[in-house]
């Protein structure tokens, strides 16, 4: 969301050999054994975006939630980087945001990584924030259920309008309107791409995307309770 209430996820653009976008797994390639995550976090609210110095930043395993791999802590300007062992395999993992007044974010690739990037934007939330986004969506929070932000991309990664989201287990799904800010009136994304899901149960969560014509990759998230989960759902 360049210009909504949140820019909400991992921007993968400008990854390994200068492509565009994102290098995901392929089983022709090498897999280098360290890759570099590199970008800047941000603090979003509506109409104002402004760099977070002194964030901590982790990287971990998807099947380890418990052992931080490598950590960093972003400079005066909000920049960060992570040099992170790969054994030689897909890296199949997760950021942690973490800073004092800010929910706890976590940001998830659409799929496990096999080269460098260098925009992996962190977009943190204040608390204020955070409750911001359920009265915009008209929906009451759940105490110890998380808020997961998604955005719907086509094989470009060009953001699609027209798409709905799913998850599984369920949540309450809210898209942006007019305005930028999610709305209880509109029944799927905007150009944005943009969808919320919220009071979504604590756990391991599939989010998935659907729209005519289009067939996009489900993956597998985590939902952590009164934090901010984000990825990307592409073709």
């Amino acid at each position: 969301m360049r210009n909504s209430l949140l820019a909400v996820t991992v921007v993968l653009q400008a990854c390994g050999g200068g492509s565009s976008t994102p290098k995901m797994v392929d089983a022709a390639s090498n897999v280098p054994a360290m890759i570099t995550i590199s970008g800047t976090a941000s603090s979003r609210g509506i109409g104002s975006t402004t760099p977070v110095p002194g964030l901590t930043v982790a990287a971990y395993k998807s099947s380890d939630m418990s052992t931080v791999i490598v950590m960093t802590t972003t400079d005066a300007n909000g920049n960060y980087s992570l040099v992170v062992p790969t054994n030689g395999a897909p890296l199949d993992g997760y950021l942690k945001a973490t800073g004092s007044g800010y929910v706890d974010t976590y940001l998830y690739p659409p799929a496990p990584l096999t080269a460098d990037f260098s925009d992996a934007s962190v977009n943190m939330l204040t608390s204020s924030t955070y409750s911001l986004v359920f009265t915009l969506s008209q929906v009451t929070q759940t105490p110890g259920t998380g808020l997961i932000a998604l955005e719907v991309m086509d094989s470009t990664m060009t953001t699609v309008a027209g798409a709905t989201v799913s998850t599984n287990p369920a949540g309450t799904y809210r898209y942006n309107g007019s305005s930028g800010t999610p709305d209880k009136t509109s029944t799927s994304t905007q150009s944005d791409g943009i969808a919320y899901v919220l009071n979504v149960p604590a756990g391991s969560v599939t989010v998935s995307a659907a729209m005519s014509g289009a067939t996009f990759k489900s993956h597998a998230v985590a939902s952590v309770a009164g934090a901010f989960t984000t990825t990307i759902i592409s073709e």
